[in-house]
């Protein structure tokens, strides 16, 4: 398994929707081995941040480094997935699991088994359960190198079985040195986190 060693690094972000600040002055230094849980009200700016992080917005005030480097230069880096399941519902599980991490087929199939999809790989993803295509969609997290995860809302529709095996592919990646920051509704009973809380900013 890969061994990480890449830190994140953000400082003095700033952000406004709707002429309403979201945050301000928000900053955070995560080194190898960071989990941290970003947590606070419904509409303080949650998953704005994380897509800050990410790349896919731009902060309207501060700075992102990755390894020092500036943001854009380290995103390749990151991987990202949102609250939505992010597959096509017209290509089967594999062709999916392919087309978004262009993985070896053992590669796909070892994710595929850990994921308990692997009886399902020729299936389309519309034929699947909400449960089932959340955990296709969940399923990079096995095909990736990628050392900083960003992952919003990971727990949804999962039953016990596949929170269990995320906790688990969370804190190999951690043990790792990999850094991932994630939010949830509900914290995970067997996972150690920091937390950053959010606010709204009046």
């Amino acid at each position: 398994m890969l061994k990480h060693h890449t830190s994140l690094v953000f400082e003095n972000l700033q952000s406004e929707r709707d002429d309403r600040v979201l945050f301000k002055n928000l900053g955070r230094s995560c080194p190898p081995g960071t989990l941290l849980r970003v947590a606070g009200p419904n509409g303080a700016g949650k998953t704005t941040l994380l897509r800050i992080l990410a790349g896919l917005f731009e902060a309207d005030e501060g700075a992102v480094q990755i390894d020092g480097a500036t943001h854009r230069e380290g995103l390749t880096q990151v991987l990202y997935l949102g609250h939505k399941p992010q597959v096509s519902r017209d290509l089967t599980v594999m062709d999916n699991l392919f087309f978004l991490t262009g993985a070896s087929s053992d590669g796909l199939r070892d994710a595929l088994e850990a994921v308990g999809l692997n009886p399902y790989h020729d299936s389309l993803v519309r034929e699947l359960s909400q449960g089932q295509g959340r955990r296709c969609a969940l399923a990079r997290l096995w095909c990736t190198e990628a050392p900083i995860w960003i992952l919003d809302e990971p727990y949804t529709a999962l039953d016990v079985d596949m929170v269990g095996r995320l906790d688990a592919r969370i804190n190999q990646h951690i043990g790792n040195g990999g850094i991932c920051l994630f939010t949830t509704h509900q914290p995970p009973q067997s996972l150690s986190f920091e937390t950053l809380e959010l606010g709204r900013v009046r």
